[in-house]
């Protein structure tokens, strides 16, 4: 299925009931035309750049405990182009998404770059999910002055948030973060979530469920934190919201929820907020 963390996101929010459109890279191969064809079915504008060579591919191997370890080709994702980005659909957006993911080329850089610089002009608001440790250790320097100056949200599980900030102080890490960003959404896996927004912490429980598969559980909380605020929810309905998704997504394998699950998860949320 058409994966990878930003685009999971974008298909939960349309699972919701929101509007969202996707940019990346695919090749010219039966893979990128099926990863095309899945965006638009799950009812995700796709606004993808093409280019000649392969579609990235990731093989998401899962254990007994849900736990999971991928095998990742990145393919042309990492080719992404400043032309590649269209502006058209940054203009009329209310929220510019972002992946720490797209750090690892000059030009995916420079894409991100294209993109920011659309969405200042259009005064749209722009989050950020620092994504994996790994990315946060290769580009601390470049996310400190990417938050300080251009994001308003950001999104990170406690572990990135401890190497982003160089502690491991959960509560030292929020507030160090909180200075540079207006809200700040910390996931802590099974113990639940904590959201910053101008200073002040709250505490969000997880959802009571059996985990299967934790993979795309931070997209899709990121899914639901981001619907709620296009639809002006408070921020702590937000991750009300994006603690039910998370928790429907990890009860079955693969990183969104299916069509079977979507009754259960429209009758958690009418409960839950």
């Amino acid at each position: 299925s058409a994966g990878g963390s930003g685009a999971n996101t974008m298909i939960g929010i349309s699972q919701l009931g929101g509007l969202s459109a996707f940019s990346g890279k695919i090749g010219l191969d039966q893979r990128g035309n099926e990863y095309h064809e899945d965006l638009e079915k799950k009812g995700v504008k796709s606004v993808l750049g093409t280019g000649e060579g392969m579609t990235g591919s990731s093989l998401i191997l899962v254990s007994e405990d849900g736990s999971r370890t991928m095998n990742t080709h990145l393919g042309m994702c990492q080719e992404l182009q400043p032309e590649d980005i269209d502006a058209k659909v940054i203009e009329v957006s209310s929220i510019l998404y972002l992946t720490g993911f797209l750090w690892d080329t000059e030009n995916q850089k420079a894409s991100v770059r294209n993109a920011l610089t659309i969405a200042e002009q259009c005064h749209v608001q722009v989050a950020l999910s620092l994504s994996d440790p790994f990315c946060v250790e290769r580009h601390r320097e470049d996310f400190h002055e990417l938050i300080k100056s251009q994001v308003s949200m950001l999104f990170c599980n406690q572990e990135e948030a401890f190497s982003m900030m160089e502690t491991q102080v959960t509560q030292e890490a929020i507030e160090l973060l909180s200075e540079s960003v207006e809200t700040v959404i910390i996931t802590l896996g099974s113990r639940g979530s904590l959201i910053c927004e101008n200073g002040e912490i709250c505490y969000i429980d997880p959802l009571d469920v059996k985990v299967l598969d934790t993979t795309g559980a931070g997209d899709a909380y990121a899914a639901g934190f981001l619907y709620g605020c296009s639809q002006g929810k408070s921020k702590v309905e937000c991750a009300r919201i994006a603690s039910v998704l998370a928790g429907t997504v990890i009860e079955q394998i693969g990183p969104r929820i299916e069509d079977e699950k979507m009754d259960k998860l429209k009758n958690r949320l009418k409960n839950f907020l």
